[in-house]
């Protein structure tokens, strides 16, 4: 991300992507890095597309059984992409020299998405993809990305 904190202005997901290609020029990959560096950056995209995708189901009056198996269907989805980011992050880090990984030791965590799980919610959603996660960014909530 640039010094002057002009990626703050762009929107969490657009901040994101620059924040990944800061680090990818600071690691300076190899053609051997640059491969496990877009298996991590995939990783990455998987869980911000999880985290905007809406919910298909219809928004319908479900009991509350069915309300609090969605919500726990939602963080075993994202806890398995969390997972994912850390079997990418770990290959690229072991596949990093010593002075790279001092980089990645500083930068790498950082571009971890925060999660959102629409925990606060009456049977809709709350993550940033929908209206209510939206408007809660919009008065200064937390963005996708913890940035």
């Amino acid at each position: 991300m640039r010094e002057d904190g002009g990626a703050a202005a762009m929107n969490p997901r657009d901040a994101l992507q620059a924040q990944l290609s800061d680090v990818e020029q600071r690691l300076s990959l190899s053609a051997r890095q640059q491969v496990l560096w877009e298996s991590y950056r995939e990783a990455i995209g998987a869980l911000m597309a999880d985290q905007y995708r809406m919910d298909p189901r219809p928004v319908t009056r479900v009991d509350a059984v069915k309300q609090i198996q969605r919500k726990v269907d939602v963080v075993r989805n994202r806890l398995s992409a969390m997972e994912d980011i850390a079997e990418a992050a770990s290959a690229l880090y072991e596949g990093l020299d010593p002075d790279q990984r001092k980089t990645a030791d500083r930068l790498l965590p950082g571009t971890v998405p925060a999660l959102y799980s629409g925990l606060a919610t009456n049977g809709g959603g709350s993550g940033p993809g929908s209206a209510e996660g939206r408007g809660r960014r919009d008065r200064g909530g937390p963005p996708p990305g913890g940035r």
